[in-house]
């Protein structure tokens, strides 16, 4: 099966031999040097020389619920750059801790500009310092991409720390958190960078330990209280056990194998590989009749969407899934039958994986419309 969705993605072969290697333990020396290596590389895909990385082993939606548990806190405020499902979902977050979310939203397909965030903020009427903004990166209920540079020095003007969801971009999209002074960062495993699911790398910067400090008595949780995470840093880290959990340490081993491969192709050649595939796909669907969903102003690199109808929705992913082997994905609540979301990510953002996929949509949007 080709995986052509939002994620997971199809691992390379190498990485796979890399997960099947013999069981770790998760602390002791020869796994502190394991971990260290793997964080200690993957701070050049987030762009930092001088934020911590840890290792989370959770889903992206819990880093991210880190983020809102440790920097919002019970009854706090946090600013949302809210365009889509994922993006929608950290108000909830927001709303389950006892804390006051204020959406800044953009039209579906659409991503937040610099001028409507300072907006927002200087009409909050709020003191702004140590406020968090959550921004998604990508978008990928739509397809939009939001650029953090513009938004992100708007928030710092202000005092506000800034926080980013690249899960849906990491590994196939330029991060640079210490240019764009971002605070907090998530990433993960095993979209665009490759790796197997299982433990989510995390972007932490002195401002987020200090905030986690500051909200202390409001962090109801414990697994996730970033306090806990900084005092294993400080405490166990040294023996090799630099969190408050357990780790599957076979996923990191595999993680490590991809970051490699990732720093082996050189950053700048994956994102340009990255955005030529989804350049492609989008040009290929629109030569087929199919209407790109995500505003020009907007498009991501690692997913593309366009509107299909709904009475062959269904029925052309049923095709391409049963007849070619490859998997789109539907859209998601309004959206559902309406779009096809087409994912590019690591090993499928290549020449023959969208040629394929073109092919494929051809053929099944014959059979359909017909």
């Amino acid at each position: 099966m080709l995986l052509m969705i939002p994620g997971p993605s199809q691992p390379d072969p190498e990485v796979l031999r890399a997960l099947a290697q013999p069981v770790l333990p998760h602390y002791g020396a020869q796994w502190k040097s394991v971990y260290e290596e793997t964080t200690s590389k993957l701070r050049s895909v987030f762009g930092t020389t001088k934020s911590d990385v840890v290792l989370m082993p959770v889903p992206g939606q819990v880093a991210v619920e880190t983020s809102v548990v440790n920097l919002v806190g019970r009854g706090g405020t946090g600013f949302v750059c809210a365009n889509g499902v994922f993006s929608g979902m950290i108000p909830k977050m927001i709303r389950a801790i006892g804390g006051k979310p204020v959406s800044i939203r953009s039209k579906l397909g659409f991503g937040a500009t610099a001028d409507e965030v300072a907006s927002v903020l200087d009409d909050s009427g709020r003191d702004l310092a140590g406020k968090p903004l959550f921004l998604v990166h990508t978008e990928t209920s739509t397809g939009a991409a939001t650029s953090p540079a513009e938004i992100f020095k708007v928030c710092k003007k202000r005092g506000v720390l800034t926080v980013l969801d690249a899960i849906s971009t990491f590994g196939g999209m330029d991060v640079r958190a210490d240019e764009w002074r971002a605070d907090y960062v998530m990433g993960y495993a095993s979209k665009a960078l490759g790796g197997i699911f299982g433990a989510q790398p995390v972007m932490i910067g002195e401002a987020s330990w200090e905030a986690a400090r500051r909200n202390k008595a409001r962090i109801h949780s414990l697994f996730l209280d970033l306090n806990g995470w900084r005092e294993a840093i400080e405490v166990d880290g040294a023996w090799g056990h630099p969190y408050p959990s357990s780790m599957p340490t076979c996923v990191i081993v595999a993680m490590r194998k991809a970051v490699d491969l990732v720093l082996k192709e050189g950053l700048p050649r994956r994102y340009k590989r990255h955005a030529k595939a989804a350049s492609r796909l989008r040009e290929g669907m629109a030569d087929l009749g199919l209407d790109i969903f995500t505003n020009k102003g907007f498009l991501s690199n690692t997913v593309s969407v366009a509107r299909v109808h709904p009475a062959w929705s269904a029925p052309l992913r049923k095709r391409l899934l049963e007849k070619h082997g490859i998997m789109v994905a539907d859209g998601l609540e309004t959206l559902s039958g309406r779009i096809i979301r087409i994912g590019h990510m690591g090993t499928s953002a290549t020449p023959k994986a969208i040629s394929m996929t073109l092919d494929a949509l051809s053929e099944s949007l014959s059979k359909v419309k017909g």
